[in-house]
């Protein structure tokens, strides 16, 4: 489980305007009115304490718990950019559904701004075999098509899911799943403390990744060395990474948080996946490079900032000889905080035949 800190007021910031395609979408959704592109929503509202990193633009109740939120993606975004296939990064469509989970329940369900806690448990995505789209001439619009249904009964407890069906320039581009609850200080602090983690108080550092070595940006589908997270331990098994966490940086680490930041484990793990990828296929991964189609996340326990984290990630053989697939966890202590599996298309054989004739 990972929890999101409220921020401070500020202005929201400048974004794009509308195009006629997105129009249509919106009417064709049930939009009473023409949704903004520009500007983004106050950062408070999406616990967000940098204007840069707000997503959302606007919101329009159109049913019984049923939304359209437009957002705008930036081609400039300081982490979310195109890997190696030239695709935009699935990750911003995870983000603009966290940023809705909490917007909506400030602006439609009266959830206080402050003395909350946000608490994410589960997340899914699939997204069309051709990946998101890119564009790094101009922000793209984008619509949430959202619904939000109650999980609980509890008359003291708020949790939803909220389901997502995503659009970009009118086009339909997948859909996705999103799970949290809301709880005041006192049940937020009871629950970190019954899930945490039994750790060493000996081994507690202010530096969990220290004496590892750094991965490429590369190997896990980054451009900057500062965004990677994945550290090798000298002695560790294939396949396990040490968490590199820089709490100066300026996505992961937004704001302060008493936790590792669920979308920073989330990241964590995407880059694990990349890396295994790229091992398995060697050379020919740059010829078809790693595509996400799908994902699924549960996140069980928050993880500590002061003790190591290992990223264990396995292969998986189930999806067949067109599709690869991985299964990555985050483990401090004897918890597993996060688990997630990545589903993407495997190099085709006839690429395979085609790289081995021209290295002959």
């Amino acid at each position: 489980m990972q929890a999101v800190h409220t921020v401070s007021a500020a202005e929201p910031r400048p974004a794009t305007t509308a195009v006629d395609a997105t129009e249509i979408v919106n009417n064709a959704l049930g939009s009473t009115r023409r949704l903004r592109f520009a500007p983004t929503v106050e950062r408070r509202l999406v616990h967000k304490a940098a204007d840069s990193q707000v997503l959302l633009t606007d919101a329009e109740q159109v049913g019984d718990d049923h939304f359209l939120v437009a957002a705008s993606w930036s081609p400039d975004h300081l982490l979310y950019l195109p890997g190696p296939s030239g695709a935009g990064d699935p990750t911003l469509l995870i983000e603009s559904m966290r940023q809705s989970a909490i917007y909506l329940s400030h602006m439609f369900y009266g959830i206080p701004t402050e003395g909350r806690h946000f608490v994410l448990s589960h997340l899914s995505a699939d997204i069309v075999p051709r990946g998101l789209p890119f564009d790094e001439g101009a922000a793209l619009p984008v619509v949430l098509d959202v619904t939000c249904v109650r999980t609980s009964t509890r008359p003291n407890r708020f949790s939803m899911q909220l389901s997502v069906s995503l659009y970009i320039h009118g086009r339909w581009y997948g859909r996705a799943d999103f799970r949290w609850a809301v709880l005041p200080q006192e049940a937020y602090e009871a629950l970190r403390m019954r899930n945490r983690p039994t750790l060493d108080a000996a081994c507690a550092t202010d530096n969990p990744a220290a004496g590892t070595f750094l991965l490429r940006p590369g190997a896990v589908g980054r451009r900057q060395g500062r965004d990677v997270l994945l550290a090798q331990a000298p002695g560790a098994p294939e396949g396990t990474w040490r968490l590199r966490m820089d709490r100066t940086h300026p996505v992961h680490f937004d704001h302060d948080s008493d936790h590792v930041p669920g979308m920073v484990l989330l990241e964590a793990l995407n880059q694990a996946a990349h890396a295994s990828y790229v091992r398995e296929y060697g050379a020919v991964s740059r010829l078809a490079p790693w595509l996400v189609s799908s994902l699924e996340a549960q996140f069980s326990c928050f993880g500590e900032l002061d003790h190591p984290i290992d990223i264990v990630v396995r292969p998986v053989r189930e999806p067949g000889p067109s599709r690869a697939g991985f299964e990555v966890s985050a483990v401090q202590g004897d918890r597993t905080l996060t688990s997630a599996r990545f589903i993407g298309a495997a190099p085709s054989w006839t690429l395979l035949a085609d790289w081995e004739a021209v290295t002959c």
